[in-house]
């Protein structure tokens, strides 16, 4: 049997089905869905069918408990895929393949091949792939995209992204601890959230290449860096820094021709400017909301309602299947690229 989404009339809601019950489901995904009245969670689907079970009561819901997704097929409009990284494939292709939309917990898989394969299911009419990169919907970020699109501050020669916590991966199972499991480490866990945005505004870069500190498993530091020799931004260069074990301030730097411009991370953190010709003020830029989303949602929320949305509206949703396979693919060319750094990177990086 396959889905069929229902009309989008006020007194019809989507039936959501989220699979997988771990830790994002239980602090994100499950209250974010439920705080958005156009959403009915309908299905609960976990091999431990026992978590699933304890997390609706905890939250006072009765869904569909199952074990595998076979079981909401023809009972749902959407899925929401909070699986270990590796299973993305497996779970998304039978939903996709029915006919049931899915938004999937980033990154899109842990292979170019697999991401491929999840696209290649998607291949029917009204049935969509939207992406967990919520960093899209941040307010700071929407504005810095918005004025390098307009050219606000000249050319942009270079930048640098960084942020690090001494925390590791919280994870129910020990997937965490599998390099081939999550499809890499820190670069794939909290890199590719700036990645995304990075590929967003200035395309695919032309050389790339990674520091790392990878002896088989998860790299818990990196540093990368790209160069855009070629197109309308060139020449571009970027530096990236990610860690899970000392904390770094997270934050975007780029140098421009009007000066340089900051971007602490966070939603509540705005564009600032240190002109070039005053180096004396700090100006801080703000703006009216865009009108995209309401105001009062948060980044996670504007995510999952944009995506419920594009199924609704038969559009695609702002960060699609296709630009989740080109972070994949953006992704295999740093690891392809990649050398075992100096033992005292961190030392070095927390002086800087």
């Amino acid at each position: 049997m396959t889905a069929v989404p229902r009309s989008s009339g006020t007194a019809t809601r989507f039936r959501l089905a989220i699979v997988g019950t771990g830790l994002i489901t239980r602090g994100a995904h499950l209250p974010i869905a439920l705080s958005l009245p156009e959403i009915e969670v309908c299905a609960l689907v976990d091999p431990v069918v026992s978590r699933a079970a304890e997390l609706a009561k905890e939250y006072g819901i009765k869904p569909i408990i199952a074990a595998q997704v076979a079981a909401v097929i023809g009972k749902v409009d959407g899925a929401i895929i909070a699986t270990p990284n590796h299973t993305h494939r497996e779970v998304a292709v039978p939903l996709l393949k029915a006919g049931i939309s899915t938004f999937i917990e980033k990154p899109l898989a842990t292979t170019v091949e697999d991401g491929q394969a999840i696209i290649d299911a998607a291949q029917r009419d009204n049935v969509k792939i939207g992406i967990g990169y919520y960093q899209r919907f941040l307010d700071a970020p929407r504005l810095l995209k918005r004025l390098l699109d307009e050219r606000y501050f000249g050319h942009v020669s270079r930048f640098c992204h960084q942020s690090g916590s001494s925390g590791g991966w919280p994870a129910l199972s020990a997937y965490t601890l599998k390099r081939e499991a999550i499809g890499g480490g820190v670069l794939v866990v909290t890199g590719t959230h700036f990645l995304d945005r990075m590929l967003h505004t200035w395309g695919v870069p032309d050389e790339v290449e990674l520091l790392d500190d990878s002896l088989g498993g998860p790299e818990v530091h990196c540093e990368g860096r790209v160069r855009y020799t070629s197109g309308p931004f060139a020449p571009l260069e970027g530096l990236v820094r990610y860690s899970k074990c000392v904390p770094l301030p997270g934050g975007l730097m780029l140098e421009t021709e009007r000066g340089t411009v900051m971007m602490r991370d966070g939603s509540e953190d705005q564009v600032i400017l240190f002109p070039r010709d005053h180096p004396d003020l700090r100006l801080q830029i703000t703006a009216e909301p865009d009108g995209a989303f309401a105001p009062e949602l948060s980044p996670g929320q504007r995510n999952l309602r944009d995506f419920v949305d594009a199924c609704r509206k038969d559009r695609a949703p702002e960060v699609d299947g296709a630009q989740g396979l080109a972070s994949m693919k953006l992704l295999r060319r740093f690891y392809e690229n990649r050398t075992l750094m100096s033992d005292d990177w961190t030392a070095a990086g927390v002086a800087a």
